[in-house]
């Protein structure tokens, strides 16, 4: 049993501590080995009891408590390989929710778990009731704003605009992407998204298209068949897939553009160069066209090809032989017979890979995919 003396130590050692800190030491880690495996055998019970307000040690100290009519303070810490000190604390702490009844010096006894915890639950359910408030208020406050800046974006709304500049093209299509209602469709030609700076990950762009569909906003995506180039690129399609983006392949595509709502397009101000910026044109005129163009070329294109059909891995190694024919200089027919395909589609195979990586000649084809650590 604890003495006077022993309870004295113990609080002026308390108060050398701080709450958060005494309170983050007790609830993560405690001295001993008979501690360490007791707290980590009930993981999911003390899961539940955190949300209480108890930590590890205190939800652990409270449960051999319930098993044993009388204990001390110290008896139990000691349990638990936790020092006469942190024991108190503990203890003090239990005693201040009212699942302790006793004196912290001397005989301790737990109180029956539903007497003990309704108090706690109600004061979580009041704590959870003010959060979801909070989250409401901020929740038509964000609304509020939205209307606030789609207000002053239809006031100065023009037929047709140009965004130039990287931050301006982007800035676009996040918009687009937190006010579309319907419908978006997307043309992804080769070569990043319209301001964005890595042309060998989808994931900007897939995070905008994934969040749109999430909405509840249809959203078609045309992506070219070379994406199989690199397997994130791959990744990052099926994880626009998984998100509810529905998505096909085809061979060629012009330019990178968006039809958003059958209301305006949206298109890449250089082809050659998505850091330009973007050109927006809201005529009936440019929106039809636009919409023919994508139902062309939706129409004549593949589902996206299962993950499980064929690896990354595999289908990057399909194009590392292709390019290492290439840096031997062998000639098309002979990379057909190869390859076991005709010769117009081992050469448009290679014309596709020049435009993924953004090159115009077979030398710099195989230059870039040396730098890329393509190549042995």
């Amino acid at each position: 049993m604890a003495d006077s003396h022993d309870f004295k130590t113990a609080k002026t050692g308390q108060n050398q501590w701080t709450s958060h800190q005494r309170w983050k030491r007790l609830g993560t880690s405690s001295r001993g080995t008979a501690a360490g495996s007791s707290l980590a055998s009930g993981n999911k019970r003390k899961t539940m009891l955190a949300g209480l307000g108890l930590g590890a040690a205190e939800s652990e100290f409270y449960r051999r408590f319930l098993t044993r009519p009388v204990s001390t303070a110290e008896g139990v810490g000691a349990s638990m390989g936790l020092s006469v000190q942190e024991a108190c604390v503990v203890a003090e702490r239990l005693l201040s929710l009212g699942l302790l009844a006793g004196s912290p010096a001397g005989e301790l006894r737990a109180v029956h778990p539903v007497l003990a915890c309704h108090p706690l639950l109600e004061r979580a359910e009041r704590r959870l009731a003010r959060q979801q408030k909070e989250l409401e208020l901020g929740r038509a406050a964000v609304d509020e704003l939205a209307a606030e800046f789609g207000m002053e974006t239809a006031s100065s709304l023009t037929e047709a605009e140009v965004h130039r500049g990287a931050a301006a093209a982007w800035s676009f299509l996040e918009r687009i992407a937190a006010t579309a209602s319907a419908s978006v469709q997307c043309m992804a030609a080769a070569g990043a998204a319209p301001g964005v700076g890595e042309t060998s990950d989808y994931t900007a762009i897939g995070e905008l298209a994934a969040f749109a569909a999430r909405r509840g906003v249809h959203v078609q995506l045309l992506l070219l068949e070379s994406i199989d180039i690199l397997p994130s690129l791959v990744d990052g399609a099926h994880t626009m897939a998984a998100a509810g983006v529905e998505i096909r392949t085809v061979p060629t595509l012009p330019v990178w553009v968006f039809i958003v709502d059958d209301e305006y397009v949206v298109t890449a101000l250089d082809p050659a160069d998505n850091q330009a910026g973007i050109m927006v044109a809201r005529t009936q005129g440019a929106v039809a066209a636009a919409a023919d163009l994508f139902i062309r070329h939706w129409r004549g294109a593949a589902p996206l090809a299962a993950p499980d059909h064929e690896t990354p891995r595999d289908l990057m190694q399909k194009h590392r032989d292709l390019i290492a024919l290439l840096a031997d200089e062998v000639k098309d027919e002979a990379i057909a017979r190869r390859l076991g395909v005709s010769p117009s589609t081992a050469r448009r195979r290679i014309k596709d890979l020049c435009r993924e990586f953004e090159v115009s000649t077979r030398t710099q084809l195989v230059v870039r995919a040396c730098r890329m650590g393509l190549l042995d």
